[in-house]
């Protein structure tokens, strides 16, 4: 299993357990050969202390200096010391890696080619350290079946942060930054409790088959929410929040969630350009029906503040551990008001702090919620909402200029907001205002956003893409979403099939017909994914491309459109976008800081689609599907190949655009990839509260489908 981790459901005797225990091996290796794939690919050391080998030739070196071959070898030092699985792996010529921890240990990966990466970490093989100064003994008998090992020669590493700290102590110290280490360490090991617990809960398996479309969104946010971002080990974790609040507040435990609410002086509240008049455009008269806003409005009558304040929706532990502390001066003088309204029951979805509400309506909020997640609070500056405005009107221009994405490309409408200002600073949207750069004014807001109301349809299924990376096992059984997909067609097929057929036969065909629906659906996706991200691209932009913020649009077990959220995170290359007359959305950026929503080559903007949508999105998908229907890898790779190529011919590019785009997405030798745990331990703190991220680079996944046609 190279990217998951089961959320698996005991079985004892044939009964289910009610009192089921995490995985704790299978999370453990989950987050090793996450740890494993970012030691090598953003070189944590310098390459000569990797060396790359096979085990042939790592056995062979080994016999010539103990005068021992290969098979006696094996018998004497690993039948003794690892498990079956480890021997097998040496009993072939397969590839491992050697590298030296210090003067007296080794330490091996057992690893395969990979699609993403050049290297990944063996099935059911953990690394290996081995003490190069171990002796095989015999007890001065010159029988070589009287051989043994020292227990402490070879060892298993079994856990992630063992392994973290052997990758620590092959670096260069002066390269250390003692807080980056610490944060790392600590969000590793968050990371890894989270797993735990998330491994536990109880997810539905059929998402698709709810009756309304509303049902359909919270359960696939489940889903969604325990894939989180793929591949990244600290992605779990959520430093601020309890073992109990863990539970409570993320999506994959399905708890109704009531948020709590605040009145906020309008003098201290700044908020969207479309808002013109609070007492008509609040939350309260977004989220409501009459009978509740009465019941709001007569809580603020008797205060005496229904003129002058804005009732405000809050995560309820954001009230609890923020709100109480931050604001105390603002409570205390009534700038704040705490309210005993509670009336809005929501669920969290994959992103936590992006609240659903289960009933047939088009909105939902966003709130901030000061918890780490990524080595990054989950605050709602006035910034970034600010631009998210900006790039929502690129996307609807770019509907507007390409009839494939006005119908392909929906958006949730994110241009209503309010956030906590300072009153000096109320009307002061430049990036100047002092105040975009503080804490405080982040950690009170609210975002609505809105669906199209056509989508908001019980014949459509709304399906975060990052639900689709992600396998639920019950009862020792795995489950995908695609199995409600593809269901019907298999089964119509198989009615269809020979009956005088022996049984096997027809068992053989009803296998190979799933495989290949599994196949066609996921070109299906590919097509409307990349095709739409690629139109994108030719129009100089390219939107935020992770699994939680695109949601694929399922009507007819067919995937039609993609829904976009977090406007926000939207980049552009200035020149392409002028070909099609879209202006320069003169970003707001803190003062002398690199606005990283501007990229200033092709290459740059590619990047995203290489690194976001293929490398991390694209392969979740692939490596689940792999998974749970055995499909080989290089069959749907192929497919998302041939999706490219596809697109390439049909959209209208320029000749320079499809030759950019073909050199870096097809035939270059290597993808850019964005590193993740490096930039942990050198950034320390960061007064803009981005995730650390950096570049380094893969091998091109369709090189080696290429290599292998």
């Amino acid at each position: 299993m190279h990217t998951l981790f089961p959320v698996q459901t005991s079985v004892q005797n044939n009964h289910l357990d009610v009192n089921p225990e995490p995985d704790i091996e299978a999370i453990q290796w989950s987050l090793i050969s996450h740890l494993v794939e970012c030691f090598l690919l953003e070189k944590w050391v310098d390459e000569h202390f990797i060396q790359v080998t096979t085990t042939t030739e790592y056995l062979a070196n080994y016999q010539t200096t103990q005068a021992q071959d290969a098979h006696q070898f094996l018998a004497s030092l690993l039948l003794e010391s690892l498990p079956q699985q480890y021997q097998d792996f040496f009993d072939q010529d397969n590839s491992l890696i050697v590298m030296q921890v210090d003067q007296e240990r080794q330490l091996l990966l057992l690893v395969e080619p990979a699609y993403a990466s050049p290297w990944r970490l063996s099935k059911s093989c953990l690394p290996v350290i081995r003490n190069v100064n171990a002796r095989l003994n015999n007890n001065l008998n010159d029988s070589l079946d009287s051989y043994h090992v020292d227990s402490a020669s070879l060892e298993p590493v079994s856990s992630a942060q063992q392994l973290l700290d052997i990758f620590l102590l092959m670096m260069d110290s002066a390269s250390l930054s003692d807080i980056g280490v610490l944060k790392l360490k600590e969000s590793l090991e968050a990371s890894f409790i989270a797993q735990q617990q998330s491994s536990l809960a109880n997810i539905t398996t059929t998402v698709c088959q709810y009756p309304y479309w509303h049902q359909t969104l919270i359960a696939a946010e489940q889903w969604a929410s325990l894939m989180d971002r793929p591949f990244h080990p600290l992605a779990k974790g959520k430093l601020g929040f309890t073992a109990q609040e863990y539970k409570r507040y993320m999506a994959e435990f399905n708890q109704p969630i009531t948020l709590a609410w605040v009145a906020i002086a309008k003098s201290h509240v700044m908020v969207a350009e479309r808002v013109q008049d609070t007492t008509t455009q609040n939350p309260a008269k977004y989220l409501f029906d009459t009978t509740q806003q009465q019941k709001l409005m007569r809580e603020l009558d008797d205060k005496g503040i229904a003129d002058t304040h804005i009732a405000m929706p809050v995560h309820p532990w954001q009230m609890t551990h923020v709100v109480d502390d931050m604001y105390a001066d603002d409570l205390a003088n009534g700038t704040v008001v705490a309210l005993t309204f509670d009336a809005l029951i929501t669920y969290a979805s994959s992103s936590m702090r992006s609240m659903l509400i289960d009933a047939d309506t088009p909105n939902s909020i966003k709130l901030p919620i000061g918890v780490y997640a990524l080595n990054s609070k989950r605050y709602l500056p006035a910034l970034k909402l600010i631009n998210g405005e900006k790039n929502q009107a690129i996307l609807m221009q770019a509907r507007t200029i390409d009839p494939v994405l006005s119908s392909q490309l929906r958006l949730w409408d994110e241009r209503l907001w309010w956030g906590y200002m300072s009153p000096s600073h109320l009307h002061d949207k430049s990036a100047s205002n002092p105040y975009f750069y503080q804490e405080k004014p982040t950690h009170l807001g609210a975002m609505l956003r809105q669906l199209p109301a056509n989508l908001c349809d019980d014949t459509i299924r709304l399906l975060p893409m990052a639900s689709l990376g992600m396998l639920v096992y019950k009862q020792g059984v795995s489950h995908h979403i695609f199995d409600g997909i593809v269901q019907e067609g298999i089964h119509s097929t198989t009615q269809n099939s020979n009956q005088n057929s022996a049984q096997d036969s027809i068992q053989e065909s009803a296998s190979q017909n799933k495989k290949a629906a599994v196949i066609a659906c996921f070109k299906n996706l590919c097509d409307v994914f990349l095709g739409a991200m690629l139109r994108c691209l030719r129009l100089g932009f390219a939107p935020e491309m992770h699994g939680q913020n695109i949601v694929i649009v399922l009507k007819d077990n067919r995937f039609t459109s993609l829904l976009l959220r977090d406007h926000d995170s939207v980049r552009i290359h200035l020149p392409w976008l002028a070909r099609h007359k879209i202006s320069d959305p003169e970003y707001l950026s803190p003062p002398d800081f690199k606005n990283r929503l501007y990229r200033e080559t092709p290459q740059a903007l590619i990047f995203y689609l290489q690194s976001l949508g293929l490398l991390v999105n694209i392969r979740a998908i692939i490596e689940s599907l792999v998974e749970h229907y055995h499909i080989n890898e290089d069959a749907l790779w192929h497919e998302a190949m041939i999706s490219i190529e596809e697109s390439l011919v049909t959209i209208n590019f320029d000749d320079n655009q499809r030759q950019v785009l073909r050199d870096e997405l097809l035939n270059g030798s290597h993808y850019p990839h964005k590193t993740l745990l490096l930039p942990v331990i050198a950034r320390g703190s960061d007064p803009h509260g981005s995730m650390p991220a950096g570049e380094s680079k893969t091998i091109n996944p369709f090189k080696r489908i290429k290599k292998n046609s």
